[in-house]
């Protein structure tokens, strides 16, 4: 009789249940931003995205320090890893998704804020991220690299068609 790990591998087929026991469940929270700006040319946007070492476009993005608000954690990490100074604008909203392996899954929740740039400069990022830009916010929603990303990147076009008129890349 074949058992169910051999009939697996026959098909390719994973394991997905497994005994409450065996997976510890964790609650992360981050915040971020997405700094944006209008270009010459009224109506259209552009925002910045980094580039993670494994070459993955996000938004920057990062975990609270010792007894820190959140929108201060949005601000300073978006500082770290763009090289940019900047100011709080409107709460765009949660972004939440799980991530983990066999022992254990964690339930994130990242709270993103529009942000505009006061000064700064990409040159003075921190080596977490390979490369920031400025995109064009059409263009920010394809290079993403998670569906979510783009989602709330959706969300901000939406928060901006107000203040800027319909948010084009």
């Amino acid at each position: 009789m074949e058992s169910s790990a051999e009939r697996r591998r026959k098909t390719g087929a994973r394991r997905t249940s497994r005994s409450p026991k065996s997976i510890q469940k964790g609650i992360a929270v981050s915040a971020g931003g997405v700094v944006w700006r209008e270009r010459e040319q009224p109506g259209e946007v552009e925002v910045v995205l980094v580039q993670t070492p494994a070459r993955r476009w996000s938004l920057p993005k990062g975990t609270p320090e010792n007894g820190e608000k959140l929108d201060e954690t949005a601000l300073r990490e978006v500082a770290e890893e763009t090289g940019l100074r900047v100011r709080l604008d409107e709460k765009i909203g949660v972004m939440r998704y799980s991530f983990g392996g066999q022992q254990a899954r964690i339930d994130k929740a990242v709270h993103f804020w529009l942000m505009q740039p006061t000064g700064g400069s990409f040159e003075d990022h921190d080596d977490e991220h390979i490369d920031v830009r400025w995109v064009g916010l059409g263009d920010a929603m394809r290079m993403v690299s998670y569906r979510n990303t783009a989602s709330l990147l959706e969300d901000a076009a939406a928060l901006l068609d107000r203040r800027v008129g319909p948010a084009q890349a």
